[in-house]
């Protein structure tokens, strides 16, 4: 039987984390196993940065993206 594969993606958040957990949890009933976890930068909103730097040059931090965390399940 050929191996399947299921890439999930989540928010690097509380929340996120949680879900991610939990979504684990109940593949793993289903005979998914967890091959790889991967956390990516997801950069910079232009238009956020654009606009926080406008009113107020430090705010353009708050621009930023939240990370991305990136899950490879295999069964």
């Amino acid at each position: 039987m050929a191996k399947e594969y299921k890439t999930l993606s989540f928010s690097d958040t509380p929340f996120g984390r949680k879900e991610i957990s939990d979504t684990i949890d109940q593949l793993a009933k289903e005979g998914w196993e967890l091959k790889s976890k991967t956390v990516s930068d997801q950069g910079w909103s232009f238009f956020k940065t654009l606009i926080f730097g406008v009113i107020f040059l430090p705010l353009a931090l708050l621009g930023k993206k939240s990370n991305l965390i990136e899950i490879v399940l295999e069964r």
